[in-house]
């Protein structure tokens, strides 16, 4: 959906036309719930976290104010929604890791091209799902949702320092369970 489209359903749903918010959902939807299970782990509270966001933005609409884009300010409040389930299930959020020693040789990960798409794709999910919920949310808002340091920033509050360490400790975190996973892998193969 393009911002003139995002912009006239916002102001219709402001003037009172509660129709008008159904494809603002179906446009917003899929990213919704990919931050919603990728903070949640659960795809049951990644769907009632979603559904939760939507009520919220739509009660919160008329605050819009169109400063940032209509998805950072989603994102803002998918993050927001996600960090009060957290802490609602009082479930500790490891923020700090440990940086491994040796620099991670990225081109090695070169490997991952030689793999299915299907393949990778595996792979991939189990790296990022073995990150911290905060880390695969700036993983995801980044590498998937191709968003800025900065739209990152106003979506999670961290500064554009942080999510850089986030980021750069995620990839070494990645490559060691990738890495971890093919060799176990190739020796039950063996």
């Amino acid at each position: 959906m393009d911002v003139q489209e995002v912009t006239y359903r916002i102001e219709r749903v402001k003037g009172g036309d509660k129709e008008a918010f159904g494809p603002l959902v179906n446009a917003y939807k899929d990213m919704v719930y990919t931050v919603c299970l990728r903070m949640l782990g659960s795809e049951a509270d990644a769907e009632e976290a979603a559904q939760d966001v939507f009520v919220k933005a739509y009660r919160s609409l008329g605050s819009f104010q169109a400063k940032a884009k209509f998805s950072t300010w989603l994102y803002r409040i998918t993050y927001n929604n996600c960090i009060s389930v957290i802490r609602k299930k009082v479930k500790m959020i490891d923020l700090v890791e440990e940086i491994p020693e040796g620099e991670v040789d990225e081109g090695e990960l070169n490997g991952l091209k030689s793999l299915s798409s299907e393949e990778r794709s595996k792979y991939l999910k189990m790296a990022i799902e073995s990150l911290a919920e905060t880390d695969a949310v700036v993983v995801t808002l980044f590498y998937y949702d191709e968003l800025s340091l900065e739209e990152i920033a106003s979506v999670t509050g961290f500064s554009n320092s942080n999510i850089r360490i986030k980021l750069h400790r995620s990839r070494k975190k990645m490559y060691q369970v990738i890495c971890e996973n093919l060799k176990s892998e190739v020796s039950s193969i063996l």
